[in-house]
Formats: structure tokens, sequence, C-alpha cells
């Protein structure tokens, strides 16, 4: 299991960097991307996912999980285009954060001191990345694009949550097929005509690799580690990502940034351990 948590961190950690690298759109790219991980999720989980939810009265949670994914992607996609693979990254890094305030509303659970200053922390640490409060910069709107993102993620635990009485398989299919769906709806957006062999095998890691291995790695991985343990592990993705983004793209933040970046995950590490609220929602977040 160590080695498979390694792998799916690795890959995880990529998925931005192709994201950047690939000439194709973040249209292009959404549908590609959940379309073949669509198909091989329904051909090698065929005997677990429930083929007739669609019937049962549960389904419109299955939507609304859909949507959001749908939201989060595509919010997610230009976030990397515009800004770069680590401003994504760190604003995406707000999710559990956000996770705990929309939980309140949603799930009645109670918002405790170490919450609200981990919040201000965060968004302190948010407005020391942003490098101008014009949003016709790059940075700056691939930024807020990434915070919205990471609230699109942050439903999607929630929804999972409630929607315990579906297969794990069924609720995570339905999740890429549905949103896989909006972006079939959105054809005329994408383009294919100009992407070279590169792009193709860019969009190929990130649907066969970045969504249907790491996804299914991970899957298993949270059934069998404690929630605040599965939580740490993947807030290794941001400085992984930063650390490829540099390494790969040559990509650099000011040191105004980078301070600002350390305060965000801190935030958010101090918000995750120990955090009975979060130990029950995080794990879900698939």
């Amino acid at each position: 299991m160590i080695i498979e948590i390694i792998i799916t961190i690795f890959i995880f950690a990529l998925v931005p960097l192709a994201v950047k690298e690939t000439s194709a759109n973040p249209f292009t790219i959404g549908l590609f991307r959940l379309l073949l991980a669509s198909i091989l999720l329904g051909f090698f989980w065929r005997m677990k996912i429930d083929w007739n939810v669609w019937k049962k009265s549960s389904f419109w949670k299955l939507i609304i999980i859909g949507l959001a994914f749908f939201g989060h992607w595509i919010t997610y996609t230009f976030s990397v285009k515009a800004a770069g693979p680590s401003i994504c990254v760190l604003g995406m890094a707000t999710y559990s954060i956000q996770l705990i305030f929309l939980g309140s509303w949603f799930l009645g659970h109670r918002i405790t001191y170490k919450n609200i200053i981990c919040l201000i922390l965060s968004l302190i640490g948010v407005i020391l990345v942003i490098p101008s409060w014009n949003f016709h910069d790059n940075v700056t709107f691939g930024l807020g694009l990434a915070l919205v993102s990471a609230s699109f993620y942050a439903v999607i635990p929630i929804m999972l949550q409630k929607s315990h009485e579906l297969s794990q398989e069924t609720r995570i299919f339905y999740q890429f097929f549905i949103s896989c769906c909006c972006y079939a709806l959105l054809w005329g957006q994408t383009s294919w005509s100009g992407l070279n062999n590169i792009d193709w095998w860019l969009l190929t890691f990130l649907a066969v690799l970045g969504t249907f291995v790491a996804h299914t790695f991970w899957s298993k991985a949270v059934t069998k580690l404690p929630t605040t343990t599965s939580g740490i592990i993947y807030y290794l993705i941001t400085p992984l990502t930063m650390v490829l983004a540099w390494g790969i793209t040559g990509e650099k933040l000011t040191l105004m940034q980078k301070i600002g970046g350390l305060i965000i995950l801190m935030s958010v590490l101090v918000n995750l351990i120990n955090k009975k609220l979060v130990n029950k929602i995080i794990g879900n977040r698939l």
C-alpha cells in the first residue's frame, strides 16, 4: 500500500504540470480525460457499479456530485493555464478549511476558534500570494479561480457523506460520468485539430494515470488509513507540485509568494491535525 500511495501522490503532483504543458484547451482536456476515465472505470468496475441507480431517489445526490466535480475541474484547468501549477495548488490547498465551514452549514458541524484562526491565516497567505488586485493579471485571476475550484471540491465529500448508501465505485463512476456529460454539452468549445503527439500523450496521462489509476489507488488507501493521515499525505501534493514545477518547467515564485504559500500550508496542516470534524469527512473526498 505504501508504494501505491507514493505513486498516487507523484501522479497527482504531475497533473497540473500536464495541464499546463499541453496545448489543449480546458474544455478539450476535461472531455478527453473524463470520457476515457469513465470508459475504463465502467469496464473494470462493471460488477461493482449500480447501473440502475438512476431509478433511485438518491440519484440526485450523484448529479450534484458530478456538477460539483465539473465546476472544480473546469476552474482548476483554467487556473493552471492562467497562473501556473504552483499558484493553482496553493489556492486549492484552502480546500480543507473551506470544507470545515461548508460542513457547518450543510451538516451542522460546530466551528471552533481554531478553525476561524486557521481561516484568517489562510486568507493572509492568499493576500501575500496575490501579486496584484488587478484581475486582468493572470496570476491574480488564476488564484481566484483556484479558490473557486477548492470551493466546488469541498462540496463533493459533503455530498459523498450524504450518499453513503451507495457503493464507493458507484459514486466515483457517476462523479466522473456526469461531469463528462457536462463537458460533452460544451463540445463546440473543444479543439482537436491542432494537437500534436505530445499533447495526446499528456491527455492520455491525465485520463489513464491522473484519473483512473490515481483515483483507484487513492480510494483504496483512504479506506485503510486513518483519515488524518490520509489528509496530511494528500497535502504533500502541494509542495511536491511546486518542486516539480520549478525543476521541470522552471516556474518561480517571489519571496512574498513563497511566504504566503507556507502560511497557507501551515494553516491547513494545523487545522487538520487532531480535528475530529476533518477526520470524519476529509477521508470521504473521493
